[in-house]
């Protein structure tokens, strides 16, 4: 990662903005893993800019112009985005939209026991709702059916979740294409190497 220095992120914004508006010697900013900690960015013009991977920690971003930018696996923790325009989340995730999940053999993931139907968290936990965090816990994630087989090609099984009507939902603007709820319903679960749906195997005993 390259780590900018306040006038090097000044001679790429400059570049940029001339690129923005179609003037010769522009050039498009790509900042794609780059370290832009508590870098000032306030009011710029970051349209069609590349700052996936990019940490921006702490950064301020207010009223920065976002349209088209891309914030895939973008650090925005503590990143101030007030304001900020023509932000646009990837996902839309809707609640009582299907999703999917995948999971660990008998359907675990880290320290939780899944079963078809609701599932909550913990009595004791509080969902992590701070939507400038990539992946934070609490929180069960989700994504597509593509982006599940693709991150977590090991897992065994997988299934076809719903978000509840009354679901607490985390979608970051920096999404690298999941999302995360504070409930799930499990509707169906399928065995990854024969596609055998195996729903029946995992649902509670006093179903």
């Amino acid at each position: 990662m390259k780590v900018f220095t306040q006038e090097e992120l000044k001679n790429v914004l400059d570049l940029h903005k001339k690129w923005v508006s179609g003037d010769d010697g522009g050039c498009r900013a790509v900042l794609r893993g780059a370290v832009l900690r508590n870098a000032v960015l306030s009011g710029a013009d970051l349209s069609g800019a590349d700052l996936s991977g990019a940490v921006l920690r702490d950064a301020a971003l207010s009223r920065a112009y976002l349209r088209n930018a891309v914030l895939s696996g973008a650090d925005l923790s503590g990143a101030d985005l007030s304001r900020a325009i023509n932000m646009v989340k990837v996902m839309g995730v809707e609640p009582g939209n299907t999703y999917w999940k995948r999971f660990n053999a008998g359907l675990c993931n880290h320290k939780y026991q899944f079963r078809v139907g609701l599932n909550c968290l913990l009595d004791d936990e509080v969902f992590a709702s701070n939507e400038r965090e990539l992946c934070s816990y609490p929180g069960f994630h989700f994504a597509s059916r593509s982006w599940c087989a693709a991150n977590y090609p090991y897992r065994p099984l997988e299934a076809r979740i719903r978000i509840p009507e009354d679901a607490q939902i985390n979608e970051p603007w920096a999404t690298d294409g999941k999302a995360s709820a504070d409930k799930i319903e499990i509707l169906q679960v399928f065995d990854v190497a024969t596609g055998e749906d195996v729903t029946d195997k995992y649902r509670r005993e006093t179903e």
